[in-house]
């Protein structure tokens, strides 16, 4: 399989065919790379971790385009992370990146505050923060965790869309500013999303909901809590989870 060495993760993370959203959505890929992810949750591999994100962006691609629309904002911050490590080439995983902008104080910067934290007119007056932009590809994992919990209970037939609203009320809408919600609500109305079961078709290429379908779901949550809590538990640790 490609990219399969994970001591060639920098080679990897700068090369933009790994992450190009011309390339369809492929469970078996990104499976493997959520496997090797979940390996060191405490010192989350930077490439295995960040392609797996954003080739989930596709997940919404193959189901709907209003929505791939709605969540486009995750393959900018997945762009955000990987220039981070251009930037930071000394860093050796997710973790100690985070650790290297807590050194240096600029975690907190998310350039509408720059000025405020004293970063007015030098070098980081336009930047943003690795810590700022990994919380919320968290959020991200966290609400496709809940997505596909939420598909295991269903009985195939429900609407794919029904769950991917509820599961944005309950993870990522009280992080999100009046605007954004509205505009991924409008994304869900115009979705043309089918049932659980097409989905399921869509992404694993089962014909039917069955058994194996349930398995590679419910193996695909275990790994992406793991490598959620790896994340998770820096950020509590060092208390950034309000990062603004």
């Amino acid at each position: 399989m490609e990219a399969s060495d994970p001591s060639k993760w920098r080679e990897y993370l700068k090369d933009n065919n790994h992450f190009s959203q011309s390339i369809p959505f492929d469970f078996k890929v990104v499976s493997f790379k959520l496997q090797k992810a979940s390996e060191s949750p405490e010192k989350l591999n930077p490439f295995y971790t960040i392609s797996a994100i954003n080739d989930f962006t596709k997940f919404f691609k193959e189901i709907s385009s209003a929505l791939s629309m709605g969540f486009s904002d995750i393959t900018e911050k997945c762009e955000i992370m990987r220039e981070k490590f251009k930037t930071y080439p000394q860093a050796t995983d997710i973790q100690n990146l985070l650790e290297t902008e807590m050194k240096l104080n600029i975690h907190k910067l998310n350039r509408d505050n720059n000025s405020e934290l004293g970063h007015g007119s030098d070098q980081y007056k336009n930047y943003i923060s690795a810590c700022r932009t990994f919380l919320r590809l968290l959020w991200f994992l966290e609400y496709l965790t809940d997505v596909f919990e939420s598909v295991l209970k269903d009985d195939g037939n429900g609407p794919i869309k029904t769950i991917l609203g509820n599961s944005y009320n309950k993870v990522l809408a009280p992080h999100h500013s009046f605007l954004v919600k509205n505009a991924v609500a409008l994304a869900l109305m115009f979705s043309s999303a089918g049932t659980v079961t097409k989905t399921v078709e869509l992404i694993f290429g089962y014909k039917e909901y069955n058994a194996q379908a349930r398995k590679d779901i419910q193996d695909t949550i275990d790994l992406m809590k793991k490598i959620w809590k790896g994340g998770h538990d820096f950020y509590e640790k060092n208390q950034l989870l309000d990062l603004k």
